[in-house]
């Protein structure tokens, strides 16, 4: 191949690139990856209030994937989130948790500028509501 080819070969192929992620980017809802950070605070487990980390992130795709840490009178456990939702309340996100101790739902309420959270998580039947809260570190 000649060299223009290659050339125009080669910014076709960019322009596409370009275009492929504005594309995936457009795909997630507008605001949502504001949320994305890491949050220290405290979420019940056990009968009182332990530390937790909470991580949220998203791939260059828009993938959510998140994670978190509780520091208990046992040491650190560590869990997955999962399932991400926006729900109707402008800063409110509904995620699922899953753990060594089974799995549930955590439902998060966002302050205005996303520098802390407070919520709460279930487990799967939903019965009982315990509190969960983060602020951004």
């Amino acid at each position: 191949m000649n060299k223009q080819l290659i050339i125009v070969l080669r910014k076709t192929c960019i322009i596409l690139l370009v275009c492929l992620s504005t594309q995936i980017q457009a795909a997630v809802p507008e605001g949502i990856m504001k949320i994305a950070g890491r949050y220290a605070g405290m979420a019940y487990n056990g009968g009182d209030l332990d530390p937790v980390v909470t991580v949220l992130s998203f791939d260059s795709q828009g993938r959510f994937a998140g994670s978190y840490s509780v520091e208990d009178e046992n040491g650190i456990f560590e869990g997955r989130l999962s399932g991400l939702i926006k729900e109707e309340g402008e800063h409110s996100f509904s995620l699922e948790w899953t753990d060594q101790d089974g799995e549930g739902f955590v439902y998060l309420e966002f302050s205005p500028d996303y520098s802390s959270f407070d919520g709460v998580w279930t487990r799967t039947d939903g019965e009982e509501q315990f509190p969960w809260s983060g602020r951004r570190q």
